[in-house]
């Protein structure tokens, strides 16, 4: 328990830094394209690779659960029962990988055509600074997107739940810890956005526990942060 107790003042240390400066940092994407701004969305893709993808992949070597990347750690156990309680049973990675994608590609298309027809962004909570703005910003916000997906989920939906998990917090609780912090992640977004993001991260959280596989998370996250960066401004004509 004194381990995890440390990697988890380490990992609260990192997200601490993480959100250093507020939204100071963001504010910087609103200027309109350049070089400036593509460095900035380089600095956005790489910031959490470090504050997330790194400190997860040290601190689960240094505990030797390396394993847990590939199999729900068995500290899981009771919020993976509560979760299906919650649902009435699983759901294998495949069927909730393509449903999922479904959904979230169809909300998409439609949401891009109501923005376009409205004239301004259908979104709860203030994203416009990551939002590209021209055709050849659409690639950062692809990476973005996967960046995102793959350091958020190894940091909110694993590193963090499973740390609290062996500090003696109960699992159910230590999911919903790790969302309100994963929504606080994202407080640029504003006070709607950091409530928005926390849901979604317990969607997250039940898509990973149902399916057994870090994997759904990840492709779900993925999957949304496309659609808002890529697919519906795209539909919108908000690039240029």
């Amino acid at each position: 328990m004194a381990g995890a107790a440390i990697w988890l003042a380490v990992a609260l240390a990192s997200l601490a830094l993480f959100l250093r400066g507020g939204t100071r940092h963001y504010r910087w994407l609103y200027r309109p394209g350049g070089d400036a701004r593509r460095r900035r969305f380089l600095l956005r893709a790489l910031r959490p690779t470090l504050h997330f993808a790194l400190v997860t992949l040290v601190a689960l070597a240094a505990l030797e659960r390396l394993d847990t990347l590939a199999e729900l750690p068995a500290e899981f156990a009771p919020a993976r029962d509560a979760a299906i309680d919650l649902v009435g049973g699983t759901m294998p990675l495949d069927l909730l990988a393509w449903s999922t994608l479904g959904g979230v590609a169809i909300g998409g298309v439609i949401a891009g055509l109501v923005e376009r027809w409205r004239g301004r962004s259908v979104t709860l909570g203030d994203v416009e600074s990551v939002l590209p703005t021209t055709r050849g910003e659409l690639g950062w916000g692809a990476l973005l997107s996967v960046t995102a997906g793959v350091t958020e989920e190894l940091f909110f939906r694993l590193l963090l739940p499973l740390l609290l998990a062996r500090c003696g917090v109960p699992g159910v609780a230590a999911f919903a810890l790790a969302c309100v912090l994963f929504g606080a992640a994202h407080r640029y977004q504003g006070a709607a956005g950091m409530i928005a993001t926390a849901l979604v991260g317990a969607v997250l959280a039940l898509a990973y526990l149902l399916s057994g596989s870090l994997l759904a998370a990840v492709l779900l996250h993925v999957a949304i942060d496309l659609n808002a960066l890529v697919v519906r401004p795209v539909l919108s004509a908000r690039v240029r």
